[in-house]
């Protein structure tokens, strides 16, 4: 079964009109820019049309935490992750990326053509949020493991039962993955060498292969 976009069963058609109905916009972003800080409200949401970026948290101490990865077609925004008063969320670009933005509130009002699309675009949305909670439950199973090898397995596993198979490419870059275990990135480079040099993965660069 394929993973529900934002669009999905929505005609080119239907999306160009929609653009002018939601009031829609597209803007592009660089690497490590900022594209979105959330506000303490439900503003607007986020759907990444080209490239990838992160979620990061910043706490009223300053520390840094990564909350998520997002790639084509990954939706964010306030409605996803209603911040906390003392902490600061924001969406920052890794490599060039392109951005649709619309108005929450687009979103929640019945227009006034009563368009079919109005609903389609609502139900995928909702199917999306539940998708995106199913892979940070997933996430949080995996920051629980207790050392960094249980960590890397756990996420390994996970990845491989998505692509219904041993062998992945890995979804993102080796710092980004140590960002996303909350694990110091020596340390698992070091466990990845040891776990294919105790023949349970075999690793080729970002290409990967459980035994």
């Amino acid at each position: 079964m394929n993973a529900v976009t934002l669009f999905s069963y929505i005609t080119q058609e239907e999306q160009e009109r929609m653009k002018v109905c939601f009031g829609m916009r597209e803007a592009c972003y660089e690497n490590n820019e900022t594209i979105m800080e959330y506000a303490h409200s439900m503003k607007k949401i986020g759907l990444l049309l080209e490239g990838q970026a992160v979620l990061y948290c910043c706490d009223e101490e300053g520390n840094q935490y990564m909350m998520d990865n997002l790639e084509t077609d990954s939706v964010f925004g306030e409605p996803f992750l209603l911040p906390e008063e003392s902490q600061h969320y924001y969406v920052c670009a890794r490599g060039k990326t392109r951005v649709l933005f619309i108005d929450y509130e687009h979103v929640i009002k019945r227009c006034e053509n009563a368009c079919r699309f109005h609903s389609q675009l609502v139900s995928n949305l909702l199917q999306m949020i539940a998708a995106r909670a199913s892979q940070q439950a997933s996430r949080i199973y995996v920051l629980s493991r207790n050392s960094t090898r249980k960590k890397i397995m756990a996420y390994l596993n996970s990845v491989a039962g998505e692509n219904r198979g041993e062998s992945f490419i890995l979804p993102m870059s080796y710092t980004t993955l140590a960002e996303y275990l909350s694990v110091d990135r020596s340390a698992m480079m070091r466990e990845l060498k040891n776990l294919a040099e105790e023949g349970i993965i075999e690793r080729e660069g970002k290409k990967l292969r459980i035994l």
